[in-house]
């Protein structure tokens, strides 16, 4: 008679199981070169200390992070660039660096002029996608990353960067260069906060009180918007619930 281990009884949010956030990332992340993902959800839930936690289990030397930082302050980044490794710059393009190359990059401006900071702040990381994007499209062989925009698409009307997010989203998958895009708003927030629930392979979306910001939720193709809303309305909060296009894989992964 053969013995079998008991099978893991996972709790469940309204028949939607629910996993950790080390074991999904180690086992459940199925992260290919070149996938969007959006992070969908109102500031404060966590949405940034998750992709950090991710991007642990997808960024090396050889596919970098590259995370764009558009405020003067952010302790999660700071916390979680020194965690990973991850090297500060300041502008964008940079001198060739000798040595060991690190698995990400923080592109975080220096800030402190009110009358300069957005459009310093604009240039460099147009630079940072123009670059990546030429990169990509003249087939060199280090080309692939990630690119990681939290605050700066919900500042994208603001920064001008609009075009060349949506430009992204829409060609440059096909280079392997793939974009984390963070939507606080996705009402009024330019072309590429709407764009991000459509493109991407992984959906990220923490519970939202706001019922017309709901409505977006019927972008994502396949999905019940109302079968999202009685799950993300049962979670807990830094949860948030996880669905996959391709083969509409879907859980709700824990604040720990």
């Amino acid at each position: 008679m053969t013995v079998t281990e008991p099978e893991i009884q996972r709790p469940r949010i309204h028949g939607v199981e629910v996993f950790k956030r080390q074991e999904f990332g180690s086992e459940r992340f199925w992260y290919e070169p070149g996938n969007h993902c959006v992070f969908a959800g109102p500031t404060g839930k966590g949405k940034t200390e998750l992709a950090f936690n991710l991007l642990q289990y997808v960024a090396t030397p050889e596919f970098p992070a590259y995370v764009t930082v558009c405020k003067p302050s952010d302790p999660t980044s700071s916390k979680w660039g020194k965690i990973l490794g991850f090297k500060r710059l300041s502008t964008y393009p940079t001198p060739p660096q000798l040595g060991q190359k690190p698995p990400g990059y923080l592109v975080w401006p220096k800030f402190g002029d009110v009358n300069q900071d957005i459009d310093r702040c604009s240039n460099i990381m147009r630079a940072l996608l123009e670059e990546r994007y030429a990169a990509g499209a003249k087939g060199k062989a280090k080309s692939q990353c990630t690119i990681l925009l939290d605050d700066t698409v919900v500042l994208s009307k603001i920064m001008k960067l609009d075009d060349i997010m949506t430009t992204h989203l829409a060609m440059a998958r096909a280079m392997g260069i793939g974009g984390w895009y963070f939507v606080q708003k996705p009402t009024d927030s330019g072309k590429a906060a709407i764009w991000a629930y459509g493109m991407s392979e992984h959906v990220f979306i923490f519970f939202d009180p706001d019922r017309r910001n709901q409505q977006r939720y019927d972008e994502i193709g396949g999905v019940d918007p109302r079968f999202i809303a009685s799950v993300t309305t049962q979670m807990q909060p830094y949860q948030c619930l996880y669905i996959r296009r391709t083969g509409g894989h879907m859980c709700v992964i824990d604040k720990d």
